[in-house]
C-alpha cells in the first residue's frame, strides 16, 4: 500500500511540476494544472523561438546565451487562427472534462478540473511577441464565445515592456477581457537584478513600470525566493524588498497580492536551489509583516 501511495502521490505532484510548453501536436496553446490558478490554465505561447529579455537563473527554458536579435521580426510572426483554435479547443475540452482523459490529466484532482485562465506565457516574455494585442483580442472572443464569465486572462510578464503605448493600448482591452497582470519582481535593487534576471534592462525602469501598471490597472507581484550558491535571501534584503512594494502602495499603486515561490523544476544554472517550505514560510512571514499585504506560498514540491 505505501508503495502505491508514493506512485500516486508523485503522478499528482508531476501535474503541478511538469509544466511544458507544448501539448500533443500543438504550436501555441497548452494545458496545465496551475498552483496559483487553482485550476487549469491554457497556456498560450506567445515566445516559440524563446524570445526573452531577461536571462533567470531559475528558468528552465534553455536558450542561447546572445540575446535573439530584434530585427528579422517576420520570424516572430504566429499564425493567429491556429492559435484561436487550439486555445478554443483545449478551453472546450477542459469544461466538457475531456481533457481529464487524457494520461497525463487523468489524476488531476476533482477541485482542479476547472478552466480558470488563459495565461499569457510560455518560453519567453510574451509582450515582445509583435502580435500582443491581436492574440488579447483573440483570446477576449474566446472568452466570450465560451460564455464562461469566470475565465481570466493572466500576463505573466517581467514587467520591462508595461509603458510601452503598443502594449498599455493592449492591456486596457485585455483588463476589459477581465484579465490580471501578474508582474516579476525578484530584485530589490540593480545587483540583484544582475544577479537573478541578467538582463540588460534597468532595475528602476522595471520598478517604474510597476508602479505605473499598478496606478493604471492593478497588479499581483511574482516572487522568486531561492539558494544561490550556497546563500539563503537575507533579512536585510527582505527588507529592502518589501519597503520597494510598501513604495509603490504608498504612491497608490493597488496590489492584488504576492506569489512567493521558490524553485520547483530543474533550473538553467543548477546553483540556484530550492528554499525548503519552513525557509519560504519565514520569508512570507516577515513580507507579510512588513507590507500587510496578501502573501501567497508555492513550495517546490
Amino acid at each position: 500500500m505505501e508503495e502505491h501511495a508514493t506512485t500516486r502521490d508523485a503522478k499528482e505532484l508531476a501535474l503541478t511540476q511538469f509544466h511544458p510548453s507544448a501539448y500533443e501536436s500543438n504550436r501555441y496553446a497548452y494545458p496545465v494544472v496551475s498552483r496559483r490558478s487553482h485550476g487549469v490554465s491554457i497556456g498560450v505561447n506567445l515566445s516559440p523561438t524563446k524570445l526573452c529579455n531577461f536571462r533567470c537563473v531559475y528558468c528552465q527554458i534553455r536558450r542561447e546565451e546572445k540575446d535573439e536579435p530584434i530585427c528579422g521580426r517576420d520570424a516572430l510572426r504566429l499564425d493567429l487562427n491556429l492559435l484561436e483554435q487550439e486555445a478554443e479547443s483545449l478551453a472546450r475540452a477542459t469544461i466538457s472534462q475531456q481533457l481529464f482523459t487524457h494520461e497525463r490529466f487523468a489524476k488531476t484532482p476533482i477541485e482542479n478540473r476547472v478552466l480558470r485562465d488563459f495565461a499569457f506565457s510560455g518560453d519567453g516574455e510574451p509582450t515582445l511577441a509583435p502580435q500582443f494585442h491581436e492574440v488579447v483580442e483573440i483570446l477576449a472572443r474566446v472568452r466570450e464565445r465560451l460564455n464562461y464569465d469566470a475565465v481570466k486572462l493572466i500576463l505573466i510578464t517581467n514587467a520591462t515592456t508595461l509603458q510601452t503605448p503598443a502594449i498599455v493600448e493592449a492591456l486596457d482591452d485585455f483588463h476589459v477581457a477581465n484579465g490580471e497582470i501578474w508582474a516579476k519582481l525578484d530584485a530589490h535593487d540593480q545587483a540583484r537584478l544582475q544577479m537573478v534576471n541578467r538582463t540588460s534592462v534597468p532595475y528602476e525602469r522595471i520598478l517604474d513600470n510597476i508602479l505605473f501598471a499598478s496606478q493604471r490597472w492593478s497588479v499581483t507581484i511574482q516572487t522568486a525566493l531561492f539558494q544561490w550558491r550556497g546563500q539563503e535571501p537575507d533579512p536585510e534584503m527582505l527588507h529592502a524588498y518589501s519597503q520597494r512594494l510598501n513604495d509603490v502602495v504608498r504612491q497608490g499603486g493597488r496590489i492584488n497580492g504576492v506569489q512567493l515561490y521558490t524553485v520547483a523544476r530543474v533550473p538553467t544554472c543548477h546553483e540556484a536551489v530550492a528554499l525548503t517550505n519552513q525557509r519560504l514560510d519565514q520569508c512570507a512571514e516577515l513580507v507579510k509583516s512588513l507590507t500587510d499585504l496578501p502573501v501567497e506560498v508555492f513550495y517546490n514540491k
